[in-house]
C-alpha cells in the first residue's frame, strides 16, 4: 500500500533535520491522573499537581465517583508567561476544552488552583452522565465545589468564591426568569458577572440550605433535574417542582445572603500518594505541544508561523503537523504530499505524530478522488496507531469517518461506542452518535441520541443540526406509515 501511494507523487525530501536540544524551561508532569506541562519552577508546579490531586480525590469520596468511571488522562498547560498565553487566549485565567475523549485545559498566570478546581468539576460532571444540568445549575456547582480549602487536615467546601463577593455584597443579583433561561445574553459582563454569583448562591442554597437554618430542597431539585434532563427546560418546572413562586425563592436568597456565616462541608484530608516523572522540554518538544494547542483552538495562522519558525528542528511530530498546515493552506496537492511519503516510513513516528500524519492524509485523500480509498485506508492505520498510544487527541471524528468510507462500519460504530463511554453528557458525542445511528439505519438509536442533544443543548444553535435530522427520522416514518 505504501509503494502504491510512494509512486503518486514527486520524489521525496531527503533528510530531516535533528530536533533542538536544548532545554526550554518547561517541564513535563506525569501523575497517576494528570499530563501537566509547565514553566513554573518544579517546585510550584509540584506544589499545584499535589493540590490537584487532593482535589480530585476529595471530590470523588465526597460525591462517590468511581474512579475506573473516569480513567482518561487530564492534559492541563501551566503558563507562567502572560506573553506566551496571550497567543492561544486574551483570557488570563485560560480555558478549558473537553475534546472527544480526551480532555484539555489551559491556566494562565491571571488563573488561580480555583480555575482549574472548577472546570474539572465540569469534567467530572460531562463524564458521570446521570443528570445534564441546566447551565444555572452546573456553573453554580462548579463555582460551589472550586472554593474547597486545605486546612488543618481537613478538605472544606462551602465558602463564598473570592470573585463573586462584590456581586452577593451588593445582592446584585439575577432575575431569577434570567438565571433560570440565560438563552443569548452571555455578551454583556454585567450579566455574565451576576449570572455566575446568582447560580452559586442559589446552589449553596439547595445543597446546604437545610444545614443553614432552611428548608430541604434536595427532593425537589432532583426532581427538577431529572425533568430538564427529559427537556422540561422552562422555568415554571423549578418553581413548580419548589413548591413556590419566583417572588418566594428570591426572598428566601436574599434571606440566604445575607447571613454571616454560612455552614459549610468538611471532610478529613485524603491520602495521597504522590508519585511524579517530571521531564525537561526541549524547544523542539515545546514547538510541538505549541502546534497541538494551537490546532486544537483551531489556529491554522499560528500552529502555522510557529513551524516556520522552527523548520530546520521540527522532528516526526512538528513535521506530520507541518504537514497539515501545508495541505490547509491550498485546495490543490502541494509540497505536504512529498513530506507525507517521507513521514510514512519513519519507525520513530510518536503517537501524536501519527494522529497529524493520519490528518494530513485524510486531508490529502479530499484532493485526490482517483487514489481516495488508498489514502484512507493509511489514514486508518495512523489514526489506529495513535489511538493505541492514547494520542489522538480528540480526533476520533476523523477516525470514524475514514472507517465509515472504507466499508468498516463495525470499527466506527465501535469507536462511537469508546467515546460515548468516556463522555457519556457530551453534546458532540451524542450528535455524532445520533448521526452515525441514522447512517446505519438505527433509526431508534439516532432519535435516542439525537433526543438527548436537543434535551441537553443549553441554545437552539447547539441543538439545530440534531432537530434537522430528527425532522427527517419524523419524515421518513411518517411516509412509511403512509405507504
Amino acid at each position: 500500500m505504501q509503494a502504491m501511494f510512494l509512486a503518486l507523487f514527486v520524489a521525496l525530501v531527503t533528510g530531516f533535520s535533528l530536533p533542538a536540544s536544548a532545554d526550554s524551561g518547561w517541564r513535563k508532569y506525569e501523575s497517576g491522573n494528570f499530563i501537566v506541562y509547565s514553566d513554573y519552577s518544579e517546585k510550584t508546579t509540584l506544589k499545584k499537581i499535589r493540590r490537584f490531586e487532593l482535589f480530585k480525590q476529595s471530590i470523588h469520596e465526597l460525591l462517590g465517583v468511581p474512579e475506573d468511571s473516569v480513567d482518561v488522562p487530564f492534559e492541563v498547560y501551566l503558563f507562567k508567561s502572560k506573553w506566551q498565553l496571550r497567543k492561544f487566549t486574551t483570557n488570563s485565567g485560560g480555558f478549558y476544552r473537553d475534546r472527544l475523549g480526551y480532555p484539555l485545559m489551559v491556566v494562565g498566570p491571571g488563573g488561580k488552583d480555583s480555575i482549574f478546581f472548577h472546570e474539572y468539576v465540569h469534567y467530572l460532571t460531562y463524564r458521570l452522565g446521570n443528570f445534564v444540568y441546566p447551565r444555572w445549575y452546573s456553573e453554580g456547582i462548579a463555582e460551589f465545589y472550586s472554593t474547597l480549602e486545605f486546612k488543618d487536615g481537613k478538605a472544606i467546601i462551602g465558602g463564598v468564591p473570592e470573585i463573586r463577593r462584590g456581586w452577593l455584597a451588593r445582592e446584585n443579583t439575577l432575575p431569577l426568569a434570567s438565571l433560570l433561561e440565560p438563552e443569548g445574553k452571555f455578551g454583556n459582563n454585567q450579566f455574565t458577572g451576576r449570572f455566575y454569583a446568582t447560580a452559586w448562591l442559589l446552589t449553596h442554597r439547595m445543597i446546604l440550605g437545610a444545614a443553614n437554618g432552611m428548608d430541604d430542597r434536595s427532593d425537589a431539585l432532583k426532581q427538577y433535574l431529572l425533568r430538564y434532563t427529559q427537556g422540561e427546560k422552562a422555568a415554571e418546572v423549578f418553581f413548580e417542582e419548589m413548591g413556590e413562586d419566583a417572588k418566594a425563592i428570591a426572598n428566601e436568597m436574599r434571606r440566604y445572603a445575607r447571613q454571616r456565616h454560612l455552614n459549610a462541608i468538611a471532610m478529613p484530608l485524603p491520602d495521597v500518594e504522590q508519585s511524579v516523572d517530571v521531564s525537561p522540554l526541549s524547544n523542539g518538544d515545546l514547538v510541538n505541544i505549541k502546534v497541538r494547542l494551537a490546532l486544537a483552538g483551531g489556529d491554522w495562522d499560528y500552529a502555522s508561523e510557529l513551524l516556520a519558525d522552527n523548520r530546520k528542528s521540527l522532528d516526526g511530530e512538528g513535521l506530520a503537523a507541518l504537514a497539515i498546515v501545508q495541505g490547509h493552506e491550498s485546495d490543490e496537492v502541494g509540497t505536504e504530499a512529498a513530506l507525507i511519503s517521507r513521514l510514512m516510513e519513519d519507525p520513530e513516528l510518536s503517537g501524536a505524530g501519527h494522529a497529524h500524519l493520519g490528518h494530513a492524509l485524510f486531508d490529502l485523500a479530499e484532493k485526490n478522488p482517483d487514489n481516495r480509498r488508498v489514502l484512507l485506508a493509511e489514514a486508518a492505520h495512523h489514526l489506529e496507531a495513535a489511538q493505541a498510544a492514547d494520542a489522538l487527541y480528540g480526533e476520533s471524528r476523523l477516525l470514524i469517518e475514514v472507517y465509515w468510507e472504507l466499508g468498516r462500519r463495525q470499527s466506527a460504530m465501535n469507536e462511537i461506542l469508546r467515546v460515548i463511554k468516556r463522555n457519556p453528557a457530551s453534546l458532540a458525542a451524542n450528535q455524532l452518535a445520533g448521526e452515525y445511528s441514522l447512517k446505519a439505519g438505527l433509526r431508534e438509536d439516532a432519535q435516542f441520541f439525537l433526543t438527548r442533544v436537543v434535551n441537553w443543548a443549553h441554545s437552539e444553535a447547539q441543538a439545530e443540526r440534531a432537530l434537522q435530522l430528527l425532522a427527517e427520522i419524523e419524515g421518513e416514518q411518517l411516509t412509511a406509515d403512509a405507504g
